[in-house]
């Protein structure tokens, strides 16, 4: 992928703010005296530790390009792949054409990317998100291996020729009662081959691997119908799924403060008691993100989440006291009434996972080899997943028109119900984070408008490229 080109004017009082090296950009904060933050502390009100507000970092932007606003939202070159052949949808009764994409970047270790364009409403920031077509959740071009092959219409049909590779939605949850369905088209045939597994996974687990490969992914598996986790399997599914099979996937988390009170109770009692009352809002977030140019489009570039050696020690498939132990405590750490159910074709199948592993920091965290800040951006979470293996096919079905909606669910599902208490489809994180998105916007302009010294006034950075 081709590097953005940064331009940088070094000044002693950016010093340390925006680097760059051999053309990647480095977000590395600026290191302060005692006397620059007492500065850039005035006009804020006290917090106390729990609450203590961070400024995303802030670089002084070139203007606009000739284009640049109004630019029209641009979607990945979709390539014919030699050996995928159309595949026959029953459920939309319809042929499916499955493309290679590109043009366009992947996420990679240490960087994600996101589209993005001018923003003159907000001369702050000057950048803003976008969206591209289709409007709605869907698979995340960035966000999946670079050999899966995705329809162009819904882009919510995936198969790839090779081995495991995965795609991620766009969407995640971070807190609720949610539910989605993946329709196998293909997957667990005999003797034709190719096979599907199905789950959720953050934003660290490998795109080159089955979902359940490592920590960070819960699936289970077409031919045995096995949970894995950790590349560990045990019985759940009896005679597993193929060809044909509707699979639904349930998650629970609670909410964003409770979870922060259950991570902050570890640390301090007192930081506990002042969030129990408290919503999303204490939980700061921070987008350390900057625009690039690759290939005539507009990127935000930010710091992505990588596995940690703590994890990946639980690979080891190793049967030693010392592995078992490790796994048992991160266990312990667990998000307290959190779960995940399974549904084949409508019926209950069980719930094979319970006390997900936690995701917002310090359980999540950038490569620190980039100077990144453990800070928590707004999209961690867990993501509807599938993953596919030589001719496997399947589609993401994110409702609210299910297929098979369990009937146990029905009645959480009711209009009447309160949107915390009631199970959702998640077709509807969609416009929620588009809105999430855009109240942050707001936060960080009023930010930048109160603190205008945390922008390198003599520094600027080109999105060129």
């Amino acid at each position: 992928m081709k590097k953005a080109k940064i331009v940088k004017k070094p000044s002693t009082k950016d010093q340390g703010k925006v680097q760059s090296t051999n053309g990647t950009p480095s977000l590395t904060p600026a290191p302060t005296t005692t006397a620059e933050r007492a500065k850039k502390s005035r006009g804020r009100p006290k917090r106390e530790l729990a609450e203590e507000y961070i400024s995303p970092i802030r670089v002084k932007l070139q203007p606009y390009k000739d284009g640049d606003i109004n630019a029209i939202p641009r979607l990945p070159v979709f390539l014919p792949s030699s050996g995928a052949s159309p595949i026959w949808n029953p459920w939309t009764k319809e042929e499916v054409n499955l493309y290679l994409t590109e043009d366009h970047p992947f996420n990679r270790r240490g960087f994600r990317y996101i589209p993005c364009g001018a923003a003159p409403d907000l001369p702050g920031l000057m950048y803003r998100q976008i969206e591209v077509p289709p409007y709605w959740s869907r698979v995340n071009y960035a966000d999946m291996s670079m050999q899966v092959l995705v329809d162009h219409c819904s882009a919510t049909v995936v198969s790839t020729e090779k081995g495991y590779r995965m795609a991620r939605a766009n969407v995640c949850v971070r807190e609720g009662k949610w539910f989605w369905e993946c329709r196998v088209l293909k997957g667990n045939e005999s003797p034709t081959g190719g096979n599907v597994r199905v789950g959720w996974t953050r934003r660290e687990a490998s795109l080159e691997t089955p979902v359940g490969f490592d920590a960070y992914g819960y699936g289970i598996r077409d031919v045995t119908g096995q949970k894995m986790h950790i590349s560990r399997g045990s019985d759940c599914m009896k005679d597993g799924f193929k060809t044909g099979d509707v699979i639904g996937l349930y998650i629970c988390l609670p909410s964003i403060s409770s979870q922060l009170g259950a991570t902050l109770s570890k640390k301090s009692t007192k930081a506990s008691k002042t969030l129990e009352f408290t919503n999303d809002i204490v939980s700061n977030v921070v987008r350390d993100r900057i625009p690039i140019r690759y290939k005539g489009q507009l990127y935000f570039e930010q710091f992505e989440c990588v596995p940690t050696k703590e994890f990946q020690d639980l690979l080891n498939h190793s049967s030693s006291d010392d592995v078992l132990a490790r796994e048992l405590k991160l266990r312990e750490q667990g998000i307290p009434n959190s779960s995940i159910r399974v549904y084949k074709n409508g019926k209950y199948v069980g719930t094979p996972f319970e006390s997900l592993l936690p995701f917002l920091p310090p359980h999540s965290v950038p490569l620190s080899t980039l100077g990144a800040r453990v800070v928590d951006d707004g999209a961690l979470g867990y993501y509807p997943s599938i993953s596919v293996y030589e001719g496997g096919v399947a589609q993401f079905n994110f409702g609210p028109d299910f297929d098979c909606f369990p009937a146990d669910l029905r009645h959480d599902a009711s209009s009447t119900a309160a949107l915390h208490e009631r199970v959702r489809p998640m077709c509807e994180r969609y416009d929620e984070q588009i809105a999430e998105d855009v109240v942050w916007d707001v936060v960080d302009e009023v930010d930048i408008g109160l603190n205008p010294d945390d922008i390198g006034g003599n520094g600027e950075i080109a999105v060129e490229g």
